[in-house]
C-alpha cells in the first residue's frame, strides 16, 4: 500500500506544486488502476458506500474540460482512494 499512499500524496500536493500535463496524465492512470484493484477489497463496506459512489462518477464522468480538469480530477481520485484506504485501515 505503501505505493498507493505515495500516489494519493503525490496527487494532493498543493496547487502551487502541479506538476506538468503529462505527469499528470501518468498520475491519473495509476491512481484509476489501484483505485480499480482497491474496489473488490472495499465493496461490502458500508463506510465506503460514500466513496464508492463518488469512484463509479468520477470514473464514469471523468475530468472536465478546463485547464485544470485533469489536475482536479486526479485529485479527486486520490482523496476517494484515500477514503478506500481509511476503510482497510491501511493509511
Amino acid at each position: 500500500m505503501d505505493t498507493v499512499s505515495a500516489l494519493v500524496k503525490r496527487a494532493l500536493a498543493p496547487y502551487n506544486q502541479m506538476p506538468d500535463s503529462v505527469t499528470i496524465a501518468c498520475l491519473a492512470d495509476d491512481l484509476l488502476r489501484h483505485g480499480e484493484e482497491l474496489l473488490a477489497r472495499v465493496a461490502g463496506h458500508e463506510e465506503a458506500e460514500a466513496a464508492l459512489r463518488d469512484w463509479r462518477r468520477l470514473t464514469a464522468d471523468g475530468p472536465t474540460d478546463s485547464p485544470m480538469g485533469n489536475w482536479n480530477h486526479a485529485r479527486a481520485l486520490a482523496r476517494t482512494i484515500r477514503s478506500f484506504l481509511r476503510v482497510l485501515g491501511e493509511q
